[in-house]
């Protein structure tokens, strides 16, 4: 009897320690802890996207970069994000240029017409320009907007055309009828030969050595009887190239072309000040 009933306070002694323990983990030593238990981290806040700006990032100006006479506060917001790339005063046998260049990120572009070119002798407005030239419509000149690695050359002789132009893949048939001074590059797509493989030898080899932005002969030597050759060859023109390329991603350039017809610059030294819409200054350059 004293047995059996040792026995159970025993088990009953051993059940009580084990729920003691339970609830009281921190009374009890483990000498080999569990793996800790993973507690996920909170995700970072997703950043904001930049979007497109409508005004130019203000970087702070080392004073050594502003022009002699001028002090921050004349500093336009366009300040250094447009420089003067270089000057030629020209003379009486050769032109003068001026060249612009845009030092934009990919998202900036600024309108440039309006801003003012000053030299110690005289000023020139930078004036409007046909940002896609249409062989067949009316081109309309309107204000250039600069965009990152544009190009601005600003020239003292005339535009053969009247107008100031932005180039295109395919501006380089307008030297056919008229001459620039400088010349427009000639650097139209040439003709695939997939597209006169179907001709006759005689057409194909007169197409495929034909120069680049070059108009086909009047009269080629070309059988009259050979009219696929001959209703091809009259697609070869800046109208033909333009309706085939204008949607071309690379179609545009980043050249602009502007021509003043006159200089404004001193033949041996000056100073020349970019200057925009309101009169602060965007870059200077001394030759």
């Amino acid at each position: 009897m004293y047995i059996v009933r040792s026995g159970i306070i025993d088990k009953t002694l051993t059940l009580l320690n084990a729920i003691t323990t339970a609830f009281h983990p921190s009374t009890s030593t483990i000498s080999n802890p569990p793996n800790p238990i993973y507690r996920p981290q909170p995700t970072p806040a997703p950043q904001p996207v930049n979007q497109p700006l409508a005004q130019p990032s203000s970087p702070s100006i080392n004073p050594s970069e502003i022009p002699q006479g001028f002090t921050e506060k004349d500093l336009s917001p366009w300040f250094h994000k447009v420089r003067i790339g270089g000057v030629s005063p020209g003379s009486v046998f050769y032109y003068g240029q001026i060249s612009l260049y845009a030092n934009l990120s990919g998202s900036e572009g600024v309108n440039v017409t309006g801003w003012l070119l000053k030299s110690q002798r005289g000023g020139q407005f930078i004036p409007r320009a046909v940002n896609v030239y249409d062989p067949v419509g009316l081109p309309v000149e309107s204000d250039i907007y600069l965009r990152a690695n544009d190009t601005i050359y600003i020239y003292s002789s005339q535009s053969a055309v009247g107008l100031n132009l932005r180039l295109n893949k395919c501006i380089g048939y307008l030297e056919n009828a008229n001459h620039f001074t400088p010349p427009l590059p000639l650097n139209c797509p040439y003709i695939d030969r997939s597209e006169v493989q179907s001709f006759s030898g005689r057409c194909q080899d007169y197409i495929l050595f034909l120069g680049s932005c070059r108009l086909p002969d009047p009269n080629p030597l070309i059988p009259n009887t050979d009219y696929a050759c001959r209703s091809f060859l009259d697609t070869i023109n800046q109208h033909g190239c333009f309706e085939k390329h204008r949607n071309d991603t690379d179609f545009l350039s980043h050249e602009i072309r502007v021509w003043t017809g006159g200089t404004f610059l001193d033949p041996s030294h000056d100073r020349l000040l970019l200057l925009d819409n309101k009169g602060l200054v965007v870059d200077a350059y001394q030759y």
